[in-house]
């Protein structure tokens, strides 16, 4: 089906999956085998995908390639995605339900989640090409919450066509390296690049010197200090305005989405990489159902 800005040519497009989030806001997180109260429960529309590309749709023509259910979860996503004016036609349907994140909010703002891929792990390699292929988008943005050969695939379509890939690897799972080195910019918070390049203690610039040995450029983000940019062998910070935060969850893709759109506009990264502080920012001083 055609929908968002229907056959418009595409700058952005999100390879990623789309969730039904189930957020759940109590006092604390539970330890093991405890059980605590929540205060309240929402139903929203999320997926690290789908956050990413109605983030990277605010500001450039963007395509989601990702799979749903068929399923009442699945239509409400259709609904949320083509009103923030993403395109869907690259959009598969599964006979998996749409796949669903169960996320706890304490009131610092911090957020658990556990994500049930479902209808995610039908993304096929295949699919993936064939929608690129066909859309020839600027910038093709990818996460790791969908099968990892669909996220090769995309990197490799990217080196073959001279698009640009940006590569959040998260959740952080094993694989193949070589993506690293296609990544431009590699985006990260700073508990995945301690994953990527092990422990530094707080020298988050040594973390963004590292990695960005290993990738074109890499974006660090370190939550309310800003960014990190790693472009050329110049390493700068981008400071975060002082806000008061309410909920973090779904302002790292935010962030992705909006630096992926800027790129896609002609940004430099470390431009791209203030306007993606800047839209983070304003995320976190806002409930999930406010958005």
């Amino acid at each position: 089906m055609n929908a968002g800005r229907g056959d418009s040519p595409v700058e952005v497009a999100v390879v990623g999956s789309v969730n039904l989030d189930i957020v759940i806001s109590c006092d604390r997180r539970p330890g093991p085998g405890e059980t605590v109260a929540g205060r309240t429960v929402d139903e929203v529309i999320g997926g690290k995908g789908a956050n990413q590309a109605i983030a990277a749709a605010s500001a450039a023509r963007c395509a989601l390639i990702a799979a749903v259910g068929n399923d009442a979860a699945a239509q409400a996503a259709r609904t949320a995605l083509e009103q923030a004016g993403v395109m869907l036609d690259a959009l598969d349907v599964s006979a998996l339900p749409t796949g669903r994140a169960y996320i706890t909010v304490t009131p610092d703002g911090e957020n658990s989640i556990v994500v049930v891929p479902m209808a995610n792990a039908d993304l096929t390699a295949d699919r993936v090409f064939a929608s690129l292929e066909r859309k020839r988008p600027r910038v093709v943005l990818s996460q790791l919450e969908v099968p990892l050969e669909a996220v090769y695939r995309a990197a490799d379509w990217c080196e073959s066509n001279g698009a640009r890939f940006l590569l959040n690897p998260s959740p952080m799972i094993a694989f193949d390296r070589r993506l690293l080195a296609m990544a431009d910019p590699l985006v990260v918070n700073r508990h995945e690049a301690e994953l990527l390049c092990g422990p530094r203690g707080a020298d988050v610039a040594g973390l963004a010197r590292e990695l960005s040995a290993l990738c074109r450029s890499v974006v660090d983000t370190h939550g309310a200090q800003g960014a990190y940019v790693a472009v050329d062998g110049a390493f700068d910070l981008v400071p975060a305005p002082a806000v008061t935060v309410v909920d973090t969850t779904g302002a790292g893709d935010a962030f992705a989405g909006a630096i992926a759109a800027r790129l896609a506009r002609g940004d430099s990264v470390r431009h791209a990489t203030e306007h993606a502080v800047a839209t983070a920012s304003r995320i976190v001083q806002l409930a999930r159902s406010d958005r």
